[in-house]
């Protein structure tokens, strides 16, 4: 029953809205009733020392003005304004009009008291009952003042509290059913936008202008993650495309060296020779698929890296040594500016690899007689090593897509060969060991790689 949104909010405010308003409305009931009963409390008192000021006690003689106080209700019988004097022998001497022949229903006491009490015709009446001490004798005074009025104010406000509260409660009930189905139909409207998105439309938004401001980073979100599934969606394609393509060279060499053997009878030479092309288109092929798989498992974490303590100087050292004759052949100056001995926890093999795949980038992709510079340098807790390049450079326009696979700058196509998928093997190898890598270039000026591997510490 309460499984939805809307439920859930409509029982949150039936609870909070009882709890509030019956706890308000009990305590305006007493408030009011504190109020009106004070204000009664204080009439009586005034009354009292009003009795007790128009009295005179001397010895066994007692005087007193009460003509003053037989004036308005106290002149009305039973009234509900009464007052009497008594001597502390409960002997009555004085007593209101208003009472006729009746007397308050209060035993005469000698301590001041204020209470409630019925009266002569079973009414409620607020008393006091308060003592006057004179040097010769006590007298008790006692006033009261009908609670009739008090009373039926009360239940008035008892009824109009009972008629608002429910009323109050249907009102704004609806008020939250409206409002909720209100906010919720954007979700809904949400919904039914995402249900509609297919692999065919992955360009379709939700309208953020004039979405309520809570559900605006819900959209927000959304958007963003839609705008990263098209570009994954994108680039998935554009994977296959180029796979396909890579792959399509070697295939179809392989078809052709074999339709064209077949068609007739070779001699061993020749059945060699189509042999060792076929082998060789092989080879490529294997090679291109080994390093789509390497790369998709760097990327899931599924390779295990062989991580050890090594000195990435020295790897630095293996790798100049290994292509230094690359270079000459090349004519291409390289340098290694290696620095002292800094250890980090890493894959040898893969490290070795990340580095070489820079270097021979930076060779093919260089000018004759240019150079290659490679260095290293610490800064806050890793190590950065800078390979640098005098070469063609990279446009800004394709910095950002360099470490996609299969992504050759088209201005080296057919130039220099390769299937694009160096910078993503490099880029994954950096990954796995936590590191970073940044890019900076100029077309026709160079490139410039730092490569940053966080420093073994233990």
């Amino acid at each position: 029953m309460f499984n939805s949104i809307k439920s859930k909010l409509f029982l949150w405010f039936l609870v909070v809205f009882s709890i509030l308003f019956l706890g308000l409305g009990i305590f305006l009931y007493y408030k009011l009733e504190d109020i009106a009963v004070g204000s009664i409390d204080n009439h009586l008192h005034a009354e009292t020392q009003l009795l007790a000021s128009l009295l005179d006690v001397e010895e066994n003689r007692i005087e007193w003005e009460l003509e003053k106080a037989q004036v308005g209700d106290y002149t009305v019988p039973f009234s509900g304004h009464y007052y009497q004097i008594a001597l502390s022998n409960q002997v009555i001497i004085a007593k209101s009009p208003s009472l006729a022949n009746e007397s308050l229903p209060l035993p005469l006491e000698k301590t001041a008291r204020i209470l409630t009490i019925k009266g002569p015709k079973g009414e409620p009446l607020r008393l006091m009952n308060y003592p006057v001490r004179f040097p010769t004798r006590t007298i008790i005074i006692q006033a009261a003042d009908s609670l009739a009025d008090t009373y039926s104010l009360l239940r008035s406000f008892k009824t109009i509290i009972l008629i608002i509260l429910p009323v109050t409660f249907i009102i704004s009930s609806i008020g939250v059913i409206m409002i909720t189905s209100l906010s919720l139909r954007t979700l809904s409207g949400f919904s039914n936008r995402v249900s509609r998105i297919t692999e065919k439309n992955l360009n379709e938004r939700i309208e953020e202008k004039g979405v309520d401001k809570e559900l605006l980073p819900l959209a927000a979100s959304f958007n963003n993650m839609m705008t990263r599934i098209e570009d994954a969606f994108i680039k998935q394609r554009q994977f296959l495309s180029d796979a396909s393509h890579e792959l399509r060279t070697p295939t179809s060499v392989i078809k052709s060296y074999c339709d064209v053997t077949l068609k007739k009878e070779r001699n061993k030479n020749e059945y060699e020779e189509a042999l060792n092309v076929i082998r060789d288109a092989s080879e490529r092929m294997a090679l291109l698929i080994q390093k789509i798989l390497d790369i998709s498992r760097l990327e899931t974490k599924d390779i295990l890296l062989k991580k050890e303590v090594i000195d990435i100087g020295a790897i630095l050292n293996n790798v100049y040594k290994l292509m230094l004759p690359i270079a000459e052949e090349n004519n291409i100056e390289i340098l290694l500016n290696n620095g002292k001995k800094v250890d980090v926890s890493g894959d040898r093999e893969r490290l070795t690899e990340l580095f070489i795949n820079l270097i021979d980038n930076a060779i093919k992709y260089n000018k004759k007689g240019g150079k290659v510079i490679i260095s290293s340098e610490m800064e806050n807790g890793f190590i950065i090593i800078t390979i640098s390049d005098t070469g063609i450079g990279i446009s800004d326009e394709h910095l950002d897509k360099i470490f996609d696979r299969f992504y050759r700058v088209d201005k080296s196509r057919g130039e220099v060969s390769g299937a694009g998928l160096g910078l993503s093997i490099v880029k994954a190898i950096i990954d796995a060991h936590n590191g970073k890598i940044e890019v900076k270039s100029r077309t026709g000026e160079g490139s410039e790689f730092k490569i940053m591997l966080p420093i073994n510490l233990t």
